[in-house]
């Protein structure tokens, strides 16, 4: 219990803390304030929308899960840290789990500077089979999309993974684009 508290006041002290770096980084960087609606993931801070929710990871490996949408639209945002590999090999799975390439044009990446942090984010269509699943469940799913991207913290890669009906996730790009906008690097009981 006093841990438990002792973690809380650190987290409730730190966020009013300066931002390191120097007053022209701080010119030409844009952030974003952290709002109620503000989850930890490890120690990254997000804005998560309204209409997500939070369930249990289906995986010791996921670090959090949320459902997008009705459980029969099968739209889910898995979240994962440290999961190995570099950035491109992640992109490159995630890449073949639609049968294709990096160097493939259906493959859309882009690298960002968000919040101080360096993301990739890729998005492909097409049809998807999750190799990660157990032996013959991973049955191939007709026009999916995948909306992912890998954040470059100082504790090491954040990976978020949307995936699901092309349908459902094209209604949730803006969404999906606000939430990882709003990604902070915050890490508990940093001194700066």
């Amino acid at each position: 219990m006093t841990l438990v508290a002792g973690v809380i006041l650190v987290q409730l002290v730190s966020r009013g803390q300066p931002e390191p770096g120097t007053a022209e980084e701080k010119k030409t960087v844009i952030k974003n304030e952290v709002t109620p609606n503000s989850t930890r993931i490890g120690n990254l801070s997000a804005n998560v929308p309204d209409n997500w929710s939070a369930v249990r990871p289906s995986s010791s490996m996921r670090l959090m899960q949320f459902r997008l949408g009705a459980p029969a639209d099968d739209a889910t945002l898995a979240i994962f840290k440290n999961i190995g590999g570099t950035i491109d090999n992640n992109l490159a799975r995630w890449s073949s789990q639609f049968g294709y390439s990096l160097s493939d044009s259906e493959v859309n990446i882009r690298a960002e500077v968000i919040n101080g942090m360096q993301v990739n984010i890729i998005s492909i269509l097409g049809t998807y089979t999750n190799t990660m699943a157990f032996p013959g469940a991973a049955q191939p799913k007709l026009n999916y999309r995948l909306l992912a991207a890998i954040a470059n913290t100082p504790d090491g890669l954040y990976y978020f993974k949307l995936t699901g009906p092309n349908t459902v996730i094209t209604g949730r790009l803006e969404e999906f684009s606000r939430f990882i906008k709003s990604l902070r690097y915050d890490e508990i009981g940093k001194i700066s």
